[in-house]
């Protein structure tokens, strides 16, 4: 019988399910390579070093580390995707409603998929390798082939605290997959890399504890979009998550309710899991867009800009403006300095359901590219912001900025 490993943090009967003993292999290999010694074999002095995650220390993960919660449920639990099909955009449309919730991941090598919140919500992490990888398992890495960690990304999506994050699955130097560790941080769920075992924080990327401490996961953006208006937009152009999974799932219903309909988990105050800090500025549940930039974190309202279809704003010294495609229901932001000049500002408008920049009138679409006037086919810079419930990423990111500020009042 094969030996076993467990999850960092855990007793032996809180590891009553364990984890087979191959990624311990893996990461006697991270290990030995230069210049890649464990984040947890701090040397003396280190403890409150900076990390790879803004705003933490070592001594901050520590700390976060031991507030996970242990809910009970064993690693793997809820199954993680790890060799997802995927079929046309004229196919999932047979099974799929127009006002369900999807994830857009354009990948760097042009490729798009989408993943259906309805099958995310039963498995919350999808391992997907690209093709180009020949047949590489990620969870047997040749060290002998650089260049095929790029090909391994992870979709992942917590309905507890509504955050979706999408990353380059690599843990150390090498592509690993991740899994659910079955417990929770701050309402928001705990993953762990099949390499080394660590523990990851979903909403943060960033490792919490094991050899991987103070890493943070490489990010790439996913947008939040409604499957009425992608099918158009994306038709004959992307590839969509099939159901075909594997699992017996009733992929056609939420467990948690629905975004669509009120008086679910999805739009009441009630919270599942204890908190390290509760900011009441705005509704726990709150949908907002998360955002880093320049050691600052923000929190732009979702249907605020919404309402207004267009908000300009300022965080610390970058213009940024966000931009509320209609036809997909989903919001984008850009950097409004043009790409190549930034000592050009522009400051953005609707005119006659047009987006236009007040400097030369030159039109753009919700994507952030001009279509007419003086900057035709200029793009704006796309900033990574990350789908969430305010109570989860406000406890992470304490003092975040909210744009545009409205104070709730019950």
């Amino acid at each position: 019988m094969a030996e076993e490993t467990e999850i960092p943090g855990r007793s032996r009967r809180e590891n009553a399910r364990r984890l087979p003993l191959a990624p311990l292999l893996a990461l006697l290999l991270i290990c030995a390579c230069p210049g890649s010694a464990p984040a947890a074999q701090e040397k003396d002095g280190e403890a409150g070093q900076a990390t790879s995650i803004p705003g933490y220390s070592m001594d901050a993960l520590r700390r976060l580390a031991d507030a996970i919660e242990r809910t009970g449920r064993g690693a793997d639990s809820t199954p993680a995707l790890s060799r997802p099909q995927f079929v046309t955009v004229s196919d999932a449309s047979l099974s799929m409603d127009d006002d369900e919730i999807v994830f857009i991941v354009h990948y760097p090598d042009g490729r798009v998929r989408i993943y259906p919140q309805r099958i995310l919500v039963w498995h919350e992490v999808v391992n997907d390798v690209l093709p180009g990888a020949s047949g590489q398992n990620p969870e047997r890495p040749d060290p002998g082939r650089p260049g095929a960690a790029g090909e391994a990304y992870s979709i992942t999506y917590c309905p507890l605290s509504g955050s979706v994050t999408a990353f380059r699955s690599q843990a150390g130097p090498y592509p690993s997959t991740f899994g659910l560790s079955g417990d929770l941080l701050n309402g928001n769920s705990v993953l762990y890399d099949r390499v080394s075992v660590s523990l990851w924080s979903q909403l943060l990327a960033g490792c919490l504890d094991g050899p991987m401490r103070g890493k943070r996961l490489e990010r790439i953006p996913v947008l939040w979009a409604k499957w009425g208006g992608v099918k158009k937009r994306y038709s004959g152009k992307a590839e969509v998550l099939s159901r075909s999974t594997g699992y017996r799932r009733s992929y056609g219903k939420d467990p948690y309710g629905s975004y669509q309909r009120p008086g679910t988990y999805y739009d009441n105050n009630h919270l599942v899991s204890p908190l390290s800090y509760l900011d009441t500025r705005l509704p726990p549940k709150k949908r907002i867009l998360g955002l880093e930039l320049e050691d600052l974190f923000g929190a732009v309202q979702a249907d605020s800009v919404k309402e207004a279809r267009v908000l300009n704003f300022t965080m610390g010294v970058t213009p940024l403006v966000a931009l509320y495609d209609q036809e997909m229901d989903a919001v984008r932001i850009f950097d409004r300095r043009l790409e190549g000049k930034n000592d050009l500002t522009l400051t953005f408008l609707l005119f006659e359901d047009k987006f236009l920049d007040q400097e030369t009138r030159s039109v753009w679409t919700p994507e952030g590219v001009s279509t007419y006037g003086r900057h035709r086919d200029k793009r704006l810079l796309p900033v990574l912001a990350v789908d969430s419930m305010w109570f989860a990423w406000a406890a992470f990111h304490r003092q975040s900025l909210i744009y545009p500020y409205d104070q709730w009042r019950q």
